[in-house]
């Protein structure tokens, strides 16, 4: 079943934005986004708890990743306003994050400690 899963957001990647091509993550990095997505909410996600979609990004540190902004940002908590950026757009910037973390899931505070241990 994870081999499927893995499988599953690798599939995502062929959805990339032009800039993203040479981005080419682990089999145990995307399983363990995978982890912090399944624990962090739906990829349109605009809960009104201040983060954004699938990976819960922060307006701010969506944008210092090179990610445009989204109407969601000046409406949070209203349904009306999903986060519109694509999965594998997502999956791309929360790279670029961990990367500049030092290839770790420290933003991602308890929730990327716990999927750290992912295999």
């Amino acid at each position: 079943m994870r081999a499927v899963l893995v499988l599953g957001f690798a599939v995502l990647l062929l959805a990339l934005p032009a800039s993203a091509a040479e981005w080419s993550p682990s089999t145990t990095w995307l399983a363990q986004a995978h982890c912090i997505h399944l624990k962090e909410g739906p990829w349109k996600a605009n809960t009104g708890n201040g983060y954004f979609g699938g990976m819960q990004f922060a307006a701010v540190t969506w944008k210092r990743v090179g990610g445009a902004a989204d109407p969601a940002f000046k409406h949070p908590g209203d349904p009306a306003y999903p986060f519109r950026a694509l999965a594998s757009e997502q999956l791309y910037r929360a790279w670029l994050v961990w990367k500049r973390d030092g290839g770790t899931w420290r933003s991602w505070g308890g929730v990327g400690t716990s999927c750290a241990q992912a295999p």
